[in-house]
């Protein structure tokens, strides 16, 4: 949903920051009237927050030590509020050395982690993080010790690190046993109802929603109050109550504009204005809506907004009719997807790195390598992904200006036709008929070598019968998602029935095949079933076998064998490779078991 807590959070806790304490200066009256001046404007205009800021600035010279940290700090976070980060950490990096007090020092962590992910700097965020969580010992006030904690759950929200950001969540609110302080519980809960959005698990959030709009009508917190009701809304509009959403939407709105109209939060309900409107019809309200969060969007730099509304634009000026502004938008849509995924990449490998430093350093290098890689192949599969998508979409612009709506409609029913002849319908893998045909195409070109794979699920009868058959479909579609992860486009993936599969593959030697086997049957026993609600193992045997360059065998012949060492896996023990080897002529060898050589009844 964006940075949540840039705005709001950062707000209340800066009325804390922002207290007068400590030691005065010659002028105390004067330096105290300031500060507690900007504490009252703070969400007014830059220009009145810049010209009390002017008159602290003159009074420098009359500091004392304690309340020139306290200026520095203001100064910093003002810096931020203009959008000059990178002053801001050259203004906290070269200052936070003279901070010896625990939780004065972690007030300017807040500062230099915030900074820091804001230009993209997510390594020395975490190193900032990481220190300032060892600071809490040290410090006594439970707000102050808020301030440290949250500033980790702004930065692992944002890295995607949702079980790591929702432990920190819990221990904010179990800060409330410490006191009378209501802050704990406001921001603890609050914190938690939106990261179980921003994760997926509404299921989670629903029930922590009244009980965060308690505790913070009880810290007289109208503003996460509001915050915690637009996220609400926001789900709704999101999730098919499109016209209970729009009247809470619009009541959140006005009050959020009223108390704070540079918040994040108002592009992230424009634009869920903007969808819940374009999904009722009203596309001049889908307009107004959507064309003021992408202007917002693109002012913030919030780049996962602005991907969120391009998008959003796109389709009303699709359903306008305005296809050339519709294609404009696509562009920038897909710019920004590339921005986001190289962002995104860039967020896991620093999490990953600060992660791992403690650890053995050998295990480090291999585990960060093998994430890398998966990154980079995951961003390859992405790309490919977004280049398709746009080259359909001004395919299909093209031929709905030459050909019209009727062709479009009988075009895309001969398409999922053929798709559905080819297709299986669960896994999305190649079905039994069109891996056969294809198959036994390469078996006609006896130039290379042809291996067959064959392997299926162990135990999924058990499966099915402990978990449900709903389950067990997961199982098969994972299974088949994983799979193609390792496979090349040309390679053959097919299902031949029940929890069976097959992998036809041309010009690879038999230990490359042996070696990809090997790889996809451990990428099987390593899938985190908990996704689908139950916590087991998943286990695959698989059976290889080879036609050499000028070998006659037939594909029924190489199934076969294949078929043998599948079974040779299962008698084995299961959740293994085996390749088949050739065995002495035996007269009753093609009186064995070919079940998948029978044509279905």
């Amino acid at each position: 949903m964006g940075n949540r807590f840039s705005i709001g959070v950062l707000l209340c806790l800066a009325l804390g920051w922002l207290s007068p304490s400590g030691a005065r200066a010659q002028q105390p009256e004067t330096f105290d009237t300031l500060l507690a001046e900007l504490t009252r404007i703070y969400g007014s205009s830059q220009r009145d927050k810049d010209a009390i800021l002017d008159k602290l600035t003159a009074l420098q010279p009359t500091f004392t030590p304690d309340q020139n940290e306290r200026y520095q700090l203001v100064y910093a976070h003002s810096l931020g509020d203009r959008g000059r980060h990178a002053e801001r950490v050259a203004l906290v990096e070269s200052f936070i050395s003279q901070v010896k007090a625990p939780a004065r020092r972690v007030r300017f962590y807040y500062e230099l982690i915030d900074g820091y992910t804001v230009l993209g700097r997510y390594e020395p965020a975490l190193n900032a993080m990481n220190e300032s969580i060892r600071l809490l010992p040290g410090i006594e006030k439970t707000s102050q010790k808020v301030v440290a904690l949250q500033g980790a759950v702004n930065l692992l929200g944002s890295l995607r690190a949702f079980d790591e950001a929702l432990a920190l969540a819990d221990r904010i609110y179990a800060l409330r046993d410490n006191g009378p302080d209501t802050l704990p519980a406001c921001v603890g809960l609050a914190d938690k109802v939106e990261l179980h959005f921003m994760h997926g698990q509404r299921e989670l959030a629903y029930p922590l929603v009244q009980n965060a709009i308690t505790a913070c009508q009880a810290d007289n917190n109208e503003l996460f109050v509001l915050i915690v009701r637009t996220l609400v809304a926001i789900d709704r509009m999101d999730t098919g109550n499109p016209a209970d959403g729009i009247a809470t939407g619009l009541s959140a709105l006005q009050a959020l504009s009223a108390l704070n109209q540079d918040s994040d939060y108002v592009p992230q309900l424009e634009e869920a204005l903007a969808r819940a409107y374009l999904q009722t019809g009203n596309l001049e309200r889908a307009e107004h809506f959507g064309l003021r969060a992408f202007q917002r969007a693109q002012a913030g730099r919030v780049l996962l907004l602005q991907e969120k509304t391009s998008a959003t634009m796109a389709a009303i000026k699709r359903a306008q009719g305005q296809l050339v502004a519709a294609v404009g938008y696509y562009d920038i849509l897909r710019a920004l997807q590339q921005k986001t995924l190289d962002d995104q990449m860039h967020k896991d490998l620093a999490y990953q790195r600060v992660k791992f430093d403690s650890q053995d350093k050998a295990n480090q290098l291999a585990l960060l390598a093998q994430k890398n890689q998966n990154l980079q192949m995951e961003k390859t599969l992405q790309k490919r992904q977004y280049e398709n998508l746009t080259l359909l979409m001004i395919l299909s612009l093209f031929i709905l200006s030459l050909l019209g709506t009727w062709l479009v409609r009988t075009l895309g029913k001969m398409d999922r036709f053929r798709h559905s002849a080819q297709v299986d319908g669960l896994t999305g893998v190649s079905n039994r008929p069109h891996f056969i045909n294809c198959a036994r195409q390469a078996f006609d070109e006896n130039r290379h070598t042809v291996s067959l794979i064959l392997f299926d699920m162990d135990l999924f009868k058990h499966v099915n019968d402990s978990y449900g058959h709903a389950t067990g479909d997961w199982v098969l579609r994972t299974v088949c998602d994983t799979i193609n992860a390792h496979l090349h486009k040309t390679d053959l993936f097919g299902r031949l029935g029940g929890e069976e599969f097959a992998l036809c593959l041309t010009k690879f030697t038999p230990e490359e095949v042996l070696i990809l086997a090997e790889r996809c049957r451990v990428a099987v026993l390593a899938i985190d079933t908990r996704p689908s609600g139950y916590a087991f193992t998943i286990t695959a045997s698989f059976g290889i076998a080879t036609r050499a360059v000028g070998d006659n065998t037939s594909y029924e012949d190489l199934l076969v064998a294949a078929d043998k060492a599948l079974y040779a896996s299962k008698n084995s023990g299961r959740n293994r490779v085996s390749a088949y080897q050739p065995a002495a002529p035996e007269p009753a060898a093609r009186e064995m078991r070919r079940r998948h050589l029978r044509p279905k009844a």
